[in-house]
């Protein structure tokens, strides 16, 4: 059953139609469903006849995601010198998420597309503003939209957007995982993918340092019990990185160590950054973290949110600790 109304669907291709420069973009480290998405929306603009797609991100991703077709033509900048008939948006709840500064007048039209629940009222009024919380990812948006319009897709489109999902739902295993998620990649399978091929690529190969920063890692847990709730926090400090030759696209899934603790309701992760901030991430099976997140400026799901936060590990830690303590 589709999510997105074919209103919709017509606005998106509506304002594509009419647009020959297009520039695509996501939030800042950007994971699985950006990247996938992103792929996708090109391979499908090229294939109707539009012949100027760029994507350009700010920071670059972790190498698993290589094996994706073109992924070489996405481009990595911190700003944009040309000016563009159309921009998309994706996974960007408000604009901070976007992780570089955009001067949006040089943008004709903007769409933004996103599954996450609107934080504050900083997304522009005057965009197309796509946002679906009920969808577990940007992909799936995508695809009920090339449905909708019948637009045809190949095994390359299917690949990126079924990558979209499968990290947006961690492998098939969080709350947002539902009958759409299922249907959706039984449709993408039908290209003749290969799942555990897939699979392998993005989380069955990791490399020696990335283990070796997990181990430190994990030397940090601690279970609390902070309020009414069991908590489980893990950290990692600039020096671990440094030790290990690795960097914050390295800890992907970490958090998922601390959340598997028996009898743990909120698990954390702290991670210090090199411009003085700490970012955290926050995970639960039946806790709405993103209140959470919420007091701290930041957003996300339900169950999965995180929020950046000025300052040292130490009084971070306290703060967010502080704040759980005292939730009736």
């Amino acid at each position: 059953m589709m999510q997105i109304n074919k209103k919709i669907s017509k606005q998106f291709f509506g304002i594509i139609k009419q647009s020959k420069t297009i520039f695509i973009t996501g939030h800042a480290r950007p994971d699985g469903d950006t990247i996938g998405s992103s792929l996708a929306l090109r391979y499908v603009l090229k294939k109707i006849g539009k012949q100027s797609v760029d994507i350009v991100m700010k920071e670059r991703f972790m190498d698993c995601y290589n094996f994706l077709p073109d992924v070489d033509k996405i481009s990595f900048s911190d700003k944009i010198g040309k000016k563009y008939d159309l921009a998309i948006i994706l996974e960007c709840s408000d604009i901070s998420r976007i992780g570089f500064e955009l001067n949006f007048n040089r943008f004709k039209k903007i769409i933004n597309i996103d599954h996450h629940q609107n934080r504050r009222n900083v997304i522009g009024k005057d965009w197309l503003n796509i946002i679906y919380p009920r969808s577990a990812s940007c992909a799936e948006i995508i695809f009920d939209m090339l449905e909708n319009e019948k637009i045809e897709i190949d095994k390359n489109v299917a690949l990126c957007l079924y990558v979209g999902i499968v990290t947006d739902t961690g492998k098939f295993q969080w709350s947002n995982t539902n009958s759409h998620v299922f249907n959706t990649s039984a449709k993408l399978l039908k290209y003749g993918l290969n799942t555990f091929y897939i699979y392998k690529k993005i989380y069955g190969s990791k490399s020696l340092e990335s283990i070796r920063l997990l181990s430190a890692v994990l030397q940090t847990l601690e279970v609390k019990k902070v309020g009414k709730y069991n908590v489980s926090y893990i950290i990692a400090t600039n020096k671990m990185f440094e030790d290990t030759n690795t960097t914050a696209n390295d800890t992907e899934e970490f958090i998922n160590f601390a959340l598997s603790v028996r009898g743990v309701n909120i698990a954390i992760f702290f991670r210090e950054e090199k411009c003085g901030n700490v970012k955290i991430s926050f995970r639960s099976d039946s806790v709405d973290v993103r209140k959470i997140a919420h007091k701290l400026n930041g957003g996300g799901h339900k169950y999965a949110s995180g929020a950046t936060v000025s300052g040292n590990l130490v009084s971070v830690k306290e703060k967010v600790l502080r704040y759980i303590g005292r939730i009736k």
